[in-house]
């Protein structure tokens, strides 16, 4: 497993931003699931349009800017696969590009001296809804996650103010969910979630984000592209690490247990992960 930043939790758990550098070159990821991702986004897109995407009415430009500029890293970095590719001018541009991406695509653009919640193409919602979003600061975005502000919103505030355009910026999320569902909005259009999922029916998400500023508009964009695994094969792979998720689930406050829906579950869950 390529990405495992529960072990980077010690001690009670707290929210970590954890932003590093990113090369350029990795910024946008394509792997054996491309296929099936963009097919799934495609059906996503064409069910539940007013659920997956929106916008301000004055955010062309940022959209235009930042769909230009992945464009062009995707003729460039794959040109196996892309190097002819041409965005459908029907759609908004933002929508236009966030298909041909696994990664879910959210922008924030500058409106009197505030960075806001511009417009997104979200797919793959971890149970949340997108559209409420939209207008929103940072702070607001996050309100409804437990201690999130309290612990990280002047951090955050200053990593997105000292963003630059030549200096881009990755990060890791997980979770635990009783679902392989990737499509996991709050509006009732998702498939109903399973009652009484044992433990070893969980998969393991994990959410890798980037953030990049473009020169431009000065617009932010962040990436979120989901990778999910189901328990059993975190289990069978890897004992220490299995036993380090263990440790983390264990180690959340009840608030964050309660907003990433492990308060009823995650004991079980953790005993589950540290049996052969």
């Amino acid at each position: 497993m390529r990405y495992q930043p529960w072990r980077e939790t010690s001690g009670v758990f707290r929210w970590r931003l954890g932003v590093r550098p990113l090369d350029i070159a990795d910024w946008i990821e394509i792997d054996e699931h491309y296929d099936t991702e963009i097919e799934l986004k495609s059906q996503i897109m064409s069910a539940h349009p007013a659920t997956a995407f929106c916008a301000l009415d004055d955010a062309g430009p940022e959209c235009t800017e930042i769909s230009s500029a992945v464009l062009a890293h995707l003729r460039g970095r794959f040109p196996e696969r892309f190097a002819t590719l041409q965005l459908d001018s029907s759609l908004h541009p933002l929508d236009a590009i966030a298909r041909h991406v696994q990664e879910d695509l959210v922008v924030m653009v500058e409106r009197e001296g505030r960075l806001v919640f511009g417009a997104g193409s979200v797919c793959f919602p971890n149970r949340w809804d997108l559209r409420s979003k939209l207008g929103q600061t940072m702070a607001e975005v996050h309100r409804p996650v437990s201690l999130l502000n309290e612990q990280l919103e002047s951090v955050i505030d200053d990593v997105l103010n000292r963003l630059h355009p030549d200096r881009p910026l990755w990060r890791l999320g997980w979770g635990v969910i009783d679902t392989n569902n990737l499509y996991q909005p709050l509006d009732g259009t998702a498939t109903p979630r399973p009652t009484n999922a044992s433990p070893c029916e969980h998969h393991l998400r994990i959410e890798r984000e980037t953030l990049t500023r473009h020169g431009e508009t000065g617009a932010v964009l962040f990436t979120i592209r989901t990778h999910q695994h189901p328990l059993p094969g975190v289990r069978s792979d890897d004992a220490d690490s299995a036993k380090k998720l263990a440790d983390a689930i264990e180690s959340m406050p009840d608030p964050i247990a309660d907003y990433k829906q492990l308060r009823s579950t995650g004991a079980a869950i953790a005993s589950w992960l540290r049996s052969d």
